[in-house]
This record gives C-alpha cells, structure tokens and sequence, in this order.
C-alpha cells in the first residue's frame, strides 16, 4: 500500500496492536537500514492511535543475518527481524501442530497385527469413479494430490479394508511437506470423525482437536483455518452414528444427514482457497443423491471411489515376501493382504486354490489360519482354534458391522464356551493375537475386531450350518444380539457345510424353532442358505422383519421361495438373474432396497410379490443405461461385449448368470452373447463357478481398470477386445 507517497508491504489492525510489515528476499545490510527507518516512521505514526501500540516486522525468506539483525536494533527496538516461517508460524504453529499429530493415529490407517508398530509403506491408491461421477476426475493418487493442493474439494469412498484411511493419512503427510518445502501456504488438519459425535460447528470440532492433540492454542487453528491457510481431511463420514434408528427410511435418512452436519459444515464454511477431504464407505448412504446432499450439498466436490489392489500392486506390496498369485476369490483390500502377509500365510498353498470358489476359498483359508495357529502352540490344536474363532465371530455380530468390537472378556468367555474352562496363562497370551482379529483405534485399547467382513461371515456360517442341523443347540442370547443377516460369502459357506446333510425337512424345523423364539436375523440367515442350496421354502413359517439383509439371490431355475415373507426389512442387494416364475419369488412388504439387479424399474418387479410400500434407490440395470450402448454407432459385436462388461464389472453384485446377461437385448443379439463369455474367458477377464447348480461368470477383479477404459471408450482404449468383439456377427 502507498502512504504519504511511500511504499509499504502491509499495515495490518488487531483489537490493540497494529503490525506494520515489510518482507524481502535480500540478505543485504543496506536493505534493512532503508526497511527500518520506513517501518520505523509508520510505527511512530501509529503509536497511540485509538489507543492502539505499533510493531513493526522485517521478514526474510530465510532467517535474517546477524548484520540486518544489528542494523535493525540500531534503528528501532520494535522492529522484528524474522524468517518467514518463523512468522507464519505466529497465525498457526504448523510445525508444532505437525509434531503433536503425528502421534495420534490417523482413522483406522495402523498395523493390522499391532496397533503400536510401524505401518507397512504407502502403495499409492488407484481412483475410479464407478460410472457416476464426471469425466476428468482423478484417477492416481499424484494426480489427488495435486489437485487437492490446488485447492479442489474431495469425497473419497471405498469398502472395508479398501485403504482410504492410509489414502487420506498419506495426502496429510504429502501436503504438510509441501508447506515445509515452502510451495504452499496452507497446512491440512487431520480429524477424525469417530471423535465428534454429535458436533455440528467446525469451531468446536477444531478446537476439541487442538486440545486432544495437545496443541494449546485452538483459536490459532481457527483463525487460520477462517483465513484459508488450512485445508480440512476428514475421516470416516460412516463412523459418527445416526441418532433415532428408524425402520421408517425417510427418518432413516433424515437422521443420517442430521449425523453428518459437521461434515456439511466443513464444506459450506471453509474458504474457497483450500481444500475439503472426507473419506467413508458410500453403503452408508442409500443412493449417490443422499451422499452428495448429505455431505456437501450444493458445494462443489468430486466423488472418488478406491479401486481394489491391482496385480502389480499387490506384487509391489508383497515385495521382499515370499509372494504368489492371489486367488481371485481373495478381495485384492490393502488390509487383508497385509495381515495376511504379516502373519506369513502367503508363504504356503494360496497358490493352489486358484480356480476355488469363493465359498471353498473361504472356508479353506479359515482351515489354514486355524492349523498355523496350532503349530505355533502347543496345547491347543486347529480344531480348537477355528471354534474359538467362530464363536467370536457369532459373538462379534451384535456390532453394526458384524466384526465387533470384541472386549478381552468377550473373548476369555468364547475360550470357555469351547474348551469348557478358564484359559491358562500361556492360552490368555494366545488370545489376545488370535488369528484372523486385529486391533483397532475406534475403539478402547484392548479391544478387537475381524480384519475382513468375508473372513469374518466365512467363521460365522457355522452357528448357521450346524443349527439348520440340530436347533436346540444355538445359543439364544448371543442370536438375539445379532445386528444383521450374513453377509452373501457367510450364506454361501454355510451352504457349502450343510450340502450333503441339510434337505427340506431341516430347514422347515430350523425355520419354525427360530418364528418360535422370534429370531428373525437367524430366519433370514437360515431362508438364504436354503436358497443357497436350492432347498425350497414353501412353509408360512419363514417370516422376517426388521432385519437388514446385505443380499437376496434369486434366479432362473432357482427353488420355490415363496414361503418367505420380508416385512421393513432393509435389504441392500437384490439380484434377480433371469426369468424367474413369479409365483417362486417371496413377499416383500415395506422394505427397502438399495439396488435391485436384474430388473429394469419398479414397473419391471410383480406386484404380488412387492407391496405395502416398498421403495428402492436403484436400479443398476435401468433398461435405457443399455439401450444407450445397443444404440450407438459401435460394430455390433462391440456393442454387445461393452453391454456384458458393463453388468458384470460396473454393476453391483459378485457375479451374474448367462441369462442376465441377455435380459433386454433384442433377440437377434442374444445368440452373440455365449460367443462374448468365450472371448472374456480366453482374454483371462472372466471365470466361472458352480453355485446352487448353475454356472456363475465372476470378473477378474485385477482388471477393473482395463475393462473400464474399454468400456469408457472401445475405439480409442488400443484393447484387443474391439477387434476380437467386431468380428462377431
């Protein structure tokens, strides 16, 4: 600014001082004599003025020399020389904050084996954006990072395991090295959501921050955060609960939005200069609408989605282990091949189960965790450990999440549960490290909880099989806690152990014992390994409320279900593959679905069948998604390979049937599909399994990411696929 005809940097007013800066690059003497006398004057000037005292402030890019130093107390005692740095620091000690987080941990980014050791290295996440967001997001983890740092808002979602916490935990550490590297002004902070529980002011969550940091001055962080020097991460959106639990789905969703206010706050108050981050899994909204107007409204934000491991990464990760192939039944999710890794199973027969169905696969791995154990201690053999491990899984389902959190009690009485009496001293040292569990900062020290949500349902399938056979030997109380229905890998492990032994007249007794003592998590557990195992469900008896159900699998050729009756159940994925005779299909009344596959709307589904006011979020096989494909210019044989792709890579579910591939194709097109699978299958993009009786095709989930830039665009992706599919005719 110019005053009275000379050059000043800046002339800044607080309640009861006013600063008077000049700022250079120059190291010279002479150039602090000339800054001092005019610092000098002004402070002369605005000393006294509404009561006010002046301070002058000469800052050097770097710190100041002892002879600009001496000139300057020559001149004025009141005039600061100071590095720019230090002076930053006086609006927000970012150093210090910087040494006071790093202490705390960062979400759920810790070792998957001992929450104190180190964390494996960073392998930079992978970004798709699962066919709903807009073209030019950010598909590496750089290129995040840049862009972050530009100041663009982000919402990063991903399934368990997926690594968002370690994502977010690495862009803070990329960003604060960019503000010590002097290529920003702005610093991020780093909350975790799980800590601010029912705050809806940033101005409070920042300064419960501070103080749980140890950081003793909040409103540094505010005023700078205010100002724009601070950009905001956020840590699990899913992780704060959503007060007054409803079977209601609009209050349901009311009350999610009223949980996430600090997260939409964040958004709407932040400076436009900096950056708003948030990660979570998007399950815990309905639909992408509820999510965007939940967290950030009309705020301008891109959606991320993590991307699994691909086949490289893994090998990166596993890099200096005895490393081999994943199977493609094992989820490709930083979490479970680190722990995997850390407690060496990777180092035996994973290899050969390459080809497994998931069911086997997840039963197998369980065997083998449970006889590693055994070799380590004497005392206690595979057997022994692998029923321990399911009864705290069955125990670990009252949680939300179905993995826990599991206290040392809880797993003492689960000791005692199998073995019958107290654990020794050397078995206590065992179970605070039993396989397959893993701490875990959202809860208190001490705790612990399954690392992976399919391990997990793989261990709990067995209170499932072995009550289908004998009823009278489940325990009650434990199924009265029970949160929620198995997850779609637990049913089918279930099926898996029962196959030869379970038939129509075990089920039927299985399903009245449960009416009888109303275990309707247990009913709907029982119902789906019946269809699972295409036993037919005709008995009134299979009745089920109020449950959430992750999955309902019904297909072409499936057994008779229309004995089942859901009523306000909230049910996230129905899969309804092929032609199936409606009087087959169950009653649903008042549910909610959050996708339905296989059909084009609600005008596509009986109405027999769905009444009482069911609602759905979406349709994923919505008819003009893929009219869109079957009319556009692209060879024929094109269209109709980026038509089967797009349901088996871009749709939710874990695999489709031949005949879902061919609903809402005209019938001309339908014979090209077989030919379709057999180029996938030789191209290695697809394999198959055996389930329920018929042939399921499974994506290869090492290449979502080729498939993804082929269907984006067939022309121009190079893939060898075009030329393969244009053949067809």
């Amino acid at each position: 600014m110019n005053i009275d005809g000379v050059e000043h940097d800046g002339v800044y007013f607080t309640h009861d001082l006013v600063h008077c800066v000049e700022a250079t690059v120059s190291r010279r003497k002479d150039k602090a004599e000339h800054d001092g006398k005019k610092l000098s004057r002004e402070i002369n000037k605005r000393t006294g003025s509404n009561g006010r005292v002046a301070r002058g402030w000469f800052v050097t890019l770097s710190d100041p020399t002892p002879e600009q130093t001496k000139a300057l107390r020559t001149i004025d005692r009141r005039i600061v020389p100071i590095s720019f740095n230090r002076f930053k620091a006086r609006l927000f000690d970012a150093h210090l904050y910087h040494q006071r987080r790093k202490c705390v941990p960062f979400g759920s980014a810790i070792n998957p084996t001992d929450r104190k050791a180190a964390l494996d290295p960073y392998i930079p996440a992978d970004f798709h954006n699962g066919g709903y967001e807009t073209e030019g997001a950010p598909s590496s983890f750089e290129d995040l990072v840049t862009r972050t740092s530009a100041g663009e808002n982000f919402c990063i979602v991903g399934d368990y395991g997926m690594g968002k916490s370690m994502t977010l935990r690495e862009l803070y550490l990329r960003l604060s090295g960019l503000y010590r590297d002097d290529k920003t002004l702005r610093h991020p902070v780093h909350l975790n959501l799980r800590d601010h529980w029912g705050q809806r002011s940033p101005r409070v969550a920042l300064t419960q921050h501070a103080e749980d940091l140890g950081y003793d001055r909040p409103d540094q962080i505010i005023s700078a955060w205010r100002a724009g020097y601070v950009d905001i991460l956020l840590d699990g959106f899913d992780e704060i609960a959503a007060p007054g639990w409803s079977s209601d789905v609009v209050e349901l969703r009311h009350s999610r939005r009223r949980a996430v206010e600090l997260v939409r706050n964040f958004f709407e108050q932040t400076d436009s200069r900096a950056s708003v981050v948030v990660v979570g899994r998007r399950s815990y909204f309905d639909s992408l609408p509820e999510l965007r107007s939940s967290l950030f409204d009309s705020e301008a934000c891109t959606l991320l989605e993590v991307a699994e491991f691909n086949e490289q990464q893994v090998a990166e990760y596993l890099a200096g282990k005895r490393w081999y192939t994943l199977p493609d039944w094992l989820p490709k999710r930083p979490l479970l091949i680190g722990y995997l890794a850390a407690q060496s199973l990777l180092d035996g027969e994973v290899q050969e189960t390459e080809g497994m169905n998931p069911a086997g696969g997840w039963d197998w791995l369980l065997e083998q965790i449970s006889r590693r154990e055994a070799k380590i201690e004497t005392g206690i053999d595979g057997e022994t450990v692998r029923k321990i491990i399911e009864r705290l899984a069955s125990v670990a389902r009252k949680g939300a999440s179905s993995l826990g959190p599991l206290t040392y009690s809880e797993i003492t009485e689960g000791f005692k549960f199998v073995r019958g009496r107290e654990p020794s001293d050397d078995q206590r040292t065992i179970l605070h490290r039993l396989p397959g569990l893993g701490s875990d900062p959202n809860f208190e020290e001490g705790t612990r909880k399954f690392i992976d949500i399919d391990l997990a349902s793989a261990a709990q399938a067995k209170d499932i099989s072995s009550f289908i056979l004998n009823p009278f030997g489940i325990d009650l109380e434990a199924a009265r806690s029970w949160s929620g229905s198995l997850e779609q890998s637990g049913v089918e492990v279930a099926a898996l152990q029962c196959i030869t032994t379970a038939n129509q007249g075990s089920i039927e007794n299985a399903l009245q014992f449960a009416k009888r003592n109303d275990l309707d998590v247990l009913s709907a557990d029982v119902a789906r390994v019946a269809l699972a195992s295409n036993i037919e469900v005709v008995d009134s008896s299979c009745s089920v409320s109020g449950v959430v159900i992750p999955r309902i699998d019904l297909y072409e050729g499936c057994s008779n279900f229309s004995g089942a009756q859901f009523s306000h159940c909230l049910i996230e994925t129905l899969c309804l593959d092929g032609e199936i005779d409606d009087g087959f299909l169950p009653v649903f009344e008042s549910c909610h679905f959050e996708s339905v596959v296989g059909r084009f709307g609600e005008n596509d589904l009986p109405t027999s069948s769905f009444h009482g006011g069911c609602t759905f979020a979406d349709f994923p096989d919505m008819a003009e998604r893929n009219a869109d494909v079957l009319r556009s210019s692209l060879p024929r044989g094109v269209r109709i390979m980026v038509t089967v792709l797009r349901k088996l890579y871009l749709q939710r579910g874990s695999g489709r049937a031949e005949g879902a591939f061919v609903r809402g194709m005209p019938q001309e097109d339908r014979s090209l599909v077989p030919e379709c699978l057999d180029i996938l299958r030789r191209d290695g993009l697809v394999s198959t399994i055996k389930l329920g009786g018929r042939i399921i095709w499974l994506p290869k989930r090492s290449e979502q990411k080729r498939v993804k830039e082929f269907v984006t665009a067939p022309r121009g992706s190079g893939d060898g696929l075009f030329a393969a599919a244009a053949k067809l005719s």
